[in-house]
């Protein structure tokens, strides 16, 4: 069964699973615990036996590309616990789940941060991987991102490929 549920609708004992598997996931990379991350407005679960078997978080946020205002799902934390790899749980679950930024939440397109070893999953699902420049937002000032950024346009839409990105925001 797959759930998208409002953040801030979470039960608390939702909310502190969620956390605790991203905590097991990236609570031990230096980048992750140094900076400071925007809370998620949707998160996207799939469920089996009333277990998370995977899920992710979605920022929605106008962000600018190249100066322009386009409204964009941040895509973040996609994670499924360790019991559930390999089958399969994250890519259905992105797949299911992808008219949902287009179609019901009107968005431009789909941005995520990414490490290098993800690049190949998620540019199975669509997912370009773009040469731009990315700012976002942390208490001290905007900040300079120097991984991977990936974007997804709705189906039948050009590629988007901008040279500049401004999360307007903090990073998800």
């Amino acid at each position: 069964m797959i759930k998208s549920i409002k953040y801030s609708d979470l039960s608390p004992s939702e909310t502190e699973r969620l956390q605790h598997h991203i905590d097991t996931e990236f609570g031990h990379v230096p980048f992750v615990q140094a900076h400071v991350w925007a809370q998620p407005d949707w998160s996207i679960i799939k469920y089996e036996e009333d277990n998370t078997a995977t899920f992710y978080n979605v920022v929605l946020r106008e962000i600018a590309l190249d100066g322009q205002n386009v409204k964009a799902a941040g895509i973040n934390n996609v994670i499924t616990p360790e019991a559930y790899r390999g089958k399969g749980y994250a890519t259905t679950l992105l797949k299911a789940t992808e008219g949902k930024l287009f179609d019901e939440w009107g968005c431009d397109c789909g941005v995520l941060l990414c490490a290098d070893a993800l690049v190949p999953f998620y540019s199975r699902l669509n997912w370009y991987k773009v040469d731009a420049i990315l700012y976002y937002d942390q208490p001290a000032g905007k900040q300079l991102y120097d991984s991977n950024v990936m974007l997804l346009t709705p189906p039948g839409c050009s590629r988007l490929s901008p040279k500049e990105i401004d999360l307007n925001g903090l990073p998800w």
